[in-house]
């Protein structure tokens, strides 16, 4: 049976970056490293895709070059397209992203197992990160429990 956990693109690196943050150990620790890669290059999918759409509301120089933003890396959208820039992005950013995590499904078990239980103190942004991922866990195994019934 297939195992997944589906997020919001947008909130793809708030869930890693949390993952990182939190104090585990052995088998629920390499459970984190295998979600945090399987993160990342789900991350970098959106990422790409997002650059994609961009592309044509950005402004370019004489040369054809995008006109680059005030900080580095961003860049100047057409003034009178900003709107459909803002929607596309809205919509790229509000599309699933599944990470099928079967192989990997016992290493995941013990990081429920173990973030299920975790002892440490969670607040404000943290606490609404650690409620998503632990409903998108409890869904892939608890299904798991169903289904041995």
């Amino acid at each position: 049976m297939t195992k997944t956990l589906t997020f919001k693109n947008s909130e793809l690196s708030v869930v890693g970056n949390f993952l990182g943050t939190l104090s585990l150990k052995n088998k629920a620790s390499r459970g984190r490293t295998k979600l945090i890669k399987l993160i990342s290059a789900k991350n970098d999918e959106y990422n790409e895709e997002r650059k994609d759409v961009l592309e044509p509301f950005i402004k370019k120089d004489e040369a054809g070059n995008d006109v680059e933003g005030d900080t580095p890396g961003s860049v100047v959208l057409i003034e009178e397209k900003q709107d459909e820039a803002a929607a596309a992005i809205n919509e790229i950013d509000n599309e699933s992203a599944v990470i099928e995590f079967t192989e990997y499904s016992e290493k995941m078990k013990a990081l429920y197992e173990s973030i299920s239980d975790y002892s440490g103190e969670l607040s404000d942004t943290d606490a609404t990160i650690y409620d998503l991922l632990m409903d998108q866990l409890e869904t892939a195994f608890e299904n798991e429990k169903d289904g041995e019934k």
